[in-house]
């Protein structure tokens, strides 16, 4: 289950993604449509946009862990048409508006910003990892860590 968390204090997208790290997950990954329409009732109560977590590093997701996704949720996009432009070389993160749509945005602008969290008895994380490879104890550590999972 996802939780979202409007962090209405103003940050550059750098700032947002490390408090959403600290204090969350990451900055908000948007898989579905579905999620889209969770996040404009949250949004809908606010006329600026907030950051998500893609950005312009081939319009990848901050949380970047492919293991996290299903196919397909990675590549999800809902751009305002014409964007991403890159209007005066300097639109290298991504907002939400109110509207559902993504607009890239200057990364240092001091914006709000959604987090997410994942919890819940019935979360099961997609672990894909080569048991052969001499590194898979420590990355089922670190992803045991980061989720506070158990293994079954």
């Amino acid at each position: 289950e996802h939780q979202y968390h409007y962090v209405s204090e103003r940050k550059n997208w750098t700032e947002a993604q490390s408090y959403c790290r600290e204090k969350y997950k990451d900055l908000v990954t948007i898989e579905r449509m579905e999620d889209v329409n969770i996040l404009n009732n949250i949004l809908s109560s606010y006329s600026h946009p907030s950051w998500i977590g893609l950005h312009v590093e081939k319009w990848t997701w901050s949380l970047a862990d492919e293991m996290f996704y299903s196919d397909g949720e990675a590549e999800f996009r809902n751009w305002y048409n014409g964007e991403p432009n890159n209007f005066a070389q300097n639109e290298y993160c991504t907002a939400m508006w109110y509207s559902e749509k993504w607009n890239d945005y200057p990364c240092e602008s001091t914006i709000p910003s959604v987090c997410s969290d994942v919890r819940g008895e019935n979360f099961y994380y997609r672990l894909r990892i080569n048991i052969s490879s001499h590194s898979f104890f420590s990355r089922l550590y670190s992803v045991m860590r980061s989720c506070s999972c158990f293994l079954i």
